[in-house]
C-alpha cells in the first residue's frame, strides 16, 4: 500500500498543476502600500554552457523598475550549501531545497527509470524535500527515508509508483483518443480501421450524422481532460511563494496530438450534403472546434510565476505524430507550451525540448543546482499589485544572466 512506502500521500498539497489546484483569494497575504524590506534575488550566470562561479559582489548591478541598485550581499550557493559569502548579516539565508517533480504524461516513457535513478544517485542531498505529482496523486519523500534507505531502492520504489500512476492516469485520455481515431476513419469512409484491437477492427455501422455527433462529443471530452485554467496556474504560483528556502519545479509534459478529419473530406461533406442541414451544422461546428480559443492571460501568468520566487523548469517531451492513413494528427500543445515556456523564463528557469526525459532532467537539474543569491534594499515603492521589473547586469562580461523578471509590490 502507498502509505507503507517512504512516499506518503500529501495531506495538504499543491494539487495537480493543470486540473485541481484552487487559487487563493485575490490579494491574500499582501502587505500595505510602501517600500518592502530587504529583497533576495537568485541569479544564474553562464558563459556558454558553463556556470560562472568566480563573480564577486562588485560585479553585479541590479535594476529595479529601471532604477540602479547596488546589491549589499552575495552568497554563492551550490545545492543546499553556501560556498562563498560577501557582505550580509551573520545569520545566513535559508538555502534549503524543495524539489517538485511534476509528470503530465499520457504514456509511460521507458527513460523515466533512468531519470529517477539520476535524481537519487547524484542530485538529492540529505535535508532536501522531494515532492512528486503524477496524473493520479501527490507524494512526498520523508527526510528519514532519504537518510536511511538505500538510494537505488528508493529510486526503484518511486519508479514503480510513477509508472502505475501514469498508466492509470492516461487510461481515460487514451480511450478518448482511440474513439476519435476510429470515428475519423469511419467518417472518411474506411470500414476496416486497422487499429490493432477488437474495438477498432470493424465498422460500427453508424449513420454519418451519428458519427459526426460522437466525434464532436469525444473532442469535447479530450478538451475537458487537458483543459488549461489560467487561474489555477496563477494559484499554483502563489502556493509556491509560501514555501521556505528555494523551490525548484521540474514539469515534464508530453506533446499532444488530436485526430482530425482532413479539410478535403470536410469540404466534400459540405458539398455532398447540401440538402442535410443537420450534417451542415455538424461540419460547421467541427470547423469551430478545430480553431479553439485559448483563454489565458500570458502577462498575469508570467507575473505570478515571477513573483513566486520559485525556479520553474519546463521539460517538453517531443514526439512525432502517429502516421495513420486518413487521419490528420494535429498538435494541440500550443497553449500549454507557450504559457509554460513563458512562465519558466519569468522565473529564471529553463525550457528544454527533448525526446528523452532522462537526458532532459539531468541537464536541467545540473544547470539549476548552482546560483548566486543577491540581497539588496528595494529602490521602488508602489501600490500593492504593481509589477516591478527586475534586471541584473554583470559588469564587463558577455555572459547569459538568468533570474526572475520581477515581483508584485505588496505581495
Amino acid at each position: 500500500m502507498i502509505t507503507r512506502t517512504p512516499f506518503r500521500l500529501l495531506i495538504a498539497c499543491a494539487g495537480i498543476l493543470l486540473a485541481s489546484l484552487a487559487a487563493p483569494e485575490e490579494g491574500a497575504g499582501r502587505a500595505s502600500t510602501g517600500r518592502p524590506g530587504p529583497m533576495s534575488l537568485a541569479v544564474r550566470v553562464f558563459d556558454g554552457g558553463r556556470f560562472v562561479s568566480d563573480l564577486t559582489l562588485k560585479d553585479f548591478e541590479v535594476l529595479e523598475g529601471g532604477m540602479t541598485v547596488s546589491p549589499e550581499a552575495l552568497y554563492l550557493v551550490r545545492k543546499d550549501r553556501i560556498e562563498r559569502q560577501e557582505g550580509g548579516a551573520e545569520a545566513p539565508p535559508d538555502v534549503s531545497r524543495t524539489i517538485l517533480l511534476l509528470f503530465q504524461l499520457q504514456e509511460y516513457h521507458s527513460k523515466i527509470p533512468e531519470a529517477l535513478d539520476f535524481l537519487f544517485r547524484e542530485e538529492l542531498v540529505p535535508g532536501d524535500t522531494l515532492e512528486i505529482q503524477t496524473p493520479m496523486r501527490n507524494y512526498r519523500l520523508t527526510s528519514e527515508a532519504l537518510a536511511t534507505r538505500p538510494r537505488a531502492e528508493l529510486a526503484k520504489e518511486l519508479t514503480e509508483i510513477v509508472k502505475k500512476d501514469i498508466i492509470r492516469g492516461g487510461m481515460a485520455y487514451n480511450s478518448v483518443l482511440r474513439h476519435l481515431r476510429r470515428f475519423v476513419l469511419q467518417i472518411g469512409g474506411v470500414g476496416q480501421t486497422g487499429l490493432g484491437d477488437t474495438e477498432g477492427e470493424f465498422d460500427d455501422g453508424l449513420s454519418l450524422e451519428h458519427l459526426l455527433t460522437q466525434y464532436a462529443e469525444n473532442l469535447e471530452k479530450m478538451e475537458a481532460l487537458r483543459a488549461v485554467d489560467g487561474q489555477k496556474l496563477i494559484g499554483f504560483a502563489r502556493t509556491m511563494k509560501a514555501a521556505p528556502g528555494r523551490t525548484s519545479v521540474f514539469y515534464v509534459y508530453q506533446r499532444e496530438f488530436r485526430p482530425e478529419i482532413n479539410s478535403q473530406k470536410l469540404d466534400f461533406l459540405v458539398i455532398e450534403n447540401q440538402d442535410r442541414p443537420d450534417i451542415q451544422a455538424s461540419v460547421q461546428s467541427l470547423f469551430q472546434m478545430y480553431h479553439r480559443a485559448i483563454y489565458l492571460d500570458p502577462r498575469k501568468i508570467r507575473e505570478a510565476f515571477a513573483d513566486s520566487g520559485m525556479s520553474f523548469h519546463f521539460l517538453f517531451m517531443n514526439r512525432s505524430p502517429e502516421r495513420i492513413s486518413g487521419i490528420v494528427m494535429r498538435e494541440q500543445s500550443e497553449d500549454i507550451f507557450k504559457a509554460l515556456t513563458s512562465a519558466a523564463e519569468a522565473t529564471g528557469g529553463d525550457s528544454n525540448t527533448s525526446q528523452n526525459p532522462a537526458a532532459s532532467l539531468k541537464s536541467t537539474m545540473k544547470a539549476a543546482e548552482a546560483y548566486y543569491l543577491l540581497t539588496y534594499s528595494p529602490a521602488t515603492a508602489a501600490a500593492p499589485g504593481t509589477f516591478i521589473d527586475l534586471a541584473v547586469k554583470v559588469k564587463g562580461r558577455d555572459v547569459k544572466v538568468l533570474h526572475r523578471s520581477g515581483y508584485l509590490a505588496g505581495s
